[in-house]
């Protein structure tokens, strides 16, 4: 078995390079937070090590002596062919076993591996956060993340009174928050596309975002839509096109973008609402990575729902890591009680938060990310 280590940004950045080196059937054995090295000690970054290990190669796999005894039987000429059968049955037989023990032991590996990150201690004021965290779908390496900071505090947390594990607690999670959020929410390129699955609010999103433009910045706003698919969704962002005196261009091909940029000539920036499909469906990841690819200063947003549920969210985010991705934009805020995916999504995932949607209002139900806010949220302190 190979193992090798890895310091990444995060998991997702890891598994090509796992992949490259060890081949699509390797495991990881472990991940932990760790720190790169900064500017004289300061500035230190915060990384993740991951540690991965795959099986012998399939030549490998096969024991010297079951290939030696292959080969003797093939190149002896007094062995019978009734005997030659015999003895590769025996070697087949024999690879089979060596293959079953290698499973094994992988499985073995991945169950120890889980339940080695499943019974970290758990310090005694901790466990009902803990729990509390869970119940709101964090995940468990961030869990533990959030468990090692509390133990590299300077007071133990056995010493520390409820007030005080709430405010250390609030402030280790607004940190985490506050890394993963733009720090410029204001795009600066000419060209903005919103890409997403459907149903997660992009159209009105885009009006939202538009509407800013128009209202506050008192910009010249161009609207395009690639969603031909939903009749609803072009009429919807026509209205709202008619309501702001912003024209909107349909476009049904890539190749048709640098006429409906034409007809928007003289707009500041534009605005794109992209197809909104099953974004399971075969070629759909390809035709919006068609339509990213027009000759412009862009900037995409990301858009997912908080009503989703972490395990679908994070499947959405790794089918989409194809499209190329800038910023992150969380709709629906209004709509749940669970806020860990929030989490999640800024400490796995290398896109910026910049907005969250808080109702269907345009514009007004939009807003900056933030970490303060959002960390109370997920505790579950009221303001």
């Amino acid at each position: 078995m190979k193992i090798k280590t890895y310091v990444v940004d995060n998991l997702a950045e890891a598994y090509p390079l796992i992949f490259r080196d060890l081949g699509k059937e390797a495991i990881i054995l472990k991940s932990k937070p760790t720190k790169a090295p900064g500017f004289f000690g300061v500035f230190r970054r915060r990384k993740l090590e991951v540690v991965a290990a795959a099986e012998l190669s399939e030549q490998a796999q096969v024991s010297p002596t079951a290939v030696d005894m292959s080969a003797s039987v093939a190149a002896n000429p007094l062995i019978n062919e009734g005997n030659q059968a015999e003895h590769l049955s025996s070697t087949n037989a024999s690879q089979d076993v060596l293959l079953k023990e290698l499973a094994e032991m992988k499985g073995l590996i991945q169950s120890m591996t889980k339940a080695s990150v499943q019974s970290q201690t758990i310090p005694k004021p901790l466990e009902g956060w803990v729990a509390h965290l869970r119940d709101q779908e964090v995940d468990e390496e961030v869990i533990q993340f959030i468990v090692k900071k509390f133990a590299m505090g300077n007071q133990p947390v056995e010493e520390m009174s409820n007030e005080e594990v709430q405010e250390t607690l609030l402030h280790i999670i607004e940190q985490l928050f506050d890394e993963g959020i733009a720090k410029e929410t204001e795009p600066n390129a000419s060209f903005i596309t919103l890409v997403g699955p459907t149903g997660v609010g992009k159209t009105t999103t885009i009006a939202k975002l538009a509407a800013a433009r128009v209202l506050h910045g008192k910009q010249r706003v161009g609207l395009l839509t690639t969603d031909t698919y939903r009749i609803a969704a072009v009429e919807q962002l026509k209205t709202y096109g008619n309501i702001l005196n912003v024209p909107l261009e349909v476009v049904a091909s890539p190749e048709d973008l640098p006429a409906a940029t034409e007809n928007l000539k003289g707009c500041k920036v534009f605005f794109m609402d992209s197809a909104g499909r099953n974004y399971l469906e075969e070629g759909y990841v390809q035709e919006i990575s068609d339509f990213l690819g027009y000759d412009a200063e862009q900037e995409n947003y990301l858009v997912l729902s908080m009503t989703t549920r972490w395990r679908d969210m994070k499947k959405i985010t790794e089918k989409m890591k194809a499209v190329p991705i800038d910023k992150l934009i969380l709709t629906k805020w209004d709509e749940t009680t669970c806020y860990g995916p929030a989490l999640n999504m800024v400490y796995h995932y290398p896109y910026p938060l910049t907005y969250l949607c808080t109702g269907q209002g345009v514009p007004q139900d939009i807003i900056h990310a933030n970490p303060a806010e959002m960390a109370k949220k997920l505790v579950g302190v009221e303001r």
